[in-house]
């Protein structure tokens, strides 16, 4: 059973409801700003994942993930939402959209355009191992001084207050390595939109394939945003979000 303290709601009861998926390491706080901008017209949820936040104690797996997210939005959204999900958050949208359509009105697809496997994954793989076997106080530091480098003032405060989830994040990571995605995405029937950001280079990298494997799918792209498009252009990622939800059918 969700751990009602895993997730939050705002937004009008009843009201059309948008989901919110977290990227690796960081918490349902990343969202604070969407939500802020969109519980005016909608039900908006973000919830932590496995292995993060809440959650922490439990290990991160997809299929634990997708049970995760179903609950939910059958307690909270009618059994039905919008699934925004941001890099590993992204590759979660697509695992349950393949596997719960009737339950996903539409997919927003945010900063997660690379398939997970082959040469350009090594990176990430060290990433994981680094995560798993580094101390965590030393990581923690790492995270939040980038952060606060990056994000200063209260723009950076969504990613840094809650804290660092090291062990979800590498077996986040290590979940969906070897995986390929596009099919996936492809096993989804509705409207999705591929929203990255413009200098996201590195998560771009298979934009066309993901794009030409939606079935109904959009591409759109945020000038002067890096990986998390969320974070650094806020009011044009919620923008574009809801601009999507006005024009799916629910």
């Amino acid at each position: 059973m969700a751990n009602p303290k895993s997730y939050d709601v705002a937004g009008p009861i009843g009201a059309p409801a948008i989901l919110f998926l977290h990227g690796m390491r960081v918490t349902r706080e990343m969202w604070k700003p969407q939500m802020l901008r969109l519980a005016d017209a909608y039900r908006v949820i973000a919830l932590d994942l496995p292995g993060h936040g809440a959650l922490r104690d439990q290990r991160f797996s997809l299929d634990d993930s997708v049970a995760e997210i179903a609950e939910v939005i059958e307690r909270q959204a009618n059994g039905r939402a919008l699934i925004v999900g941001l890099s590993l958050g992204g590759y979660i949208a697509m695992e349950f959209g393949a596997r719960h359509a009737q339950k996903a009105a539409g997919l927003v697809i945010a900063s997660a355009t690379v398939e997970p496997r082959g040469w350009h994954t090594a990176p990430y793989r060290l990433l994981a191992a680094l995560m798993e076997k580094a101390p965590a106080t030393w990581l923690d530091f790492i995270s939040r001084t980038f952060f606060r480098i990056v994000y200063p003032g209260e723009k950076g405060e969504p990613l840094i207050a809650p804290g660092f989830f090291m062990r979800g994040g590498s077996e986040g990571l290590r979940e969906i390595f070897g995986k390929e995605f596009s099919p996936r995405l492809a096993a989804f029937p509705g409207p999705v939109l591929i929203l990255n950001g413009s200098f996201d280079l590195a998560f771009r990298m298979h934009e066309r394939k993901f794009f030409a494997a939606a079935q109904h799918g959009r591409l759109e792209i945020i000038p002067k945003a890096f990986h998390l498009s969320s974070i650094d252009q806020p009011d044009a990622f919620s923008d574009a979000v809801r601009r999507f939800a006005e024009s799916i059918p629910w």
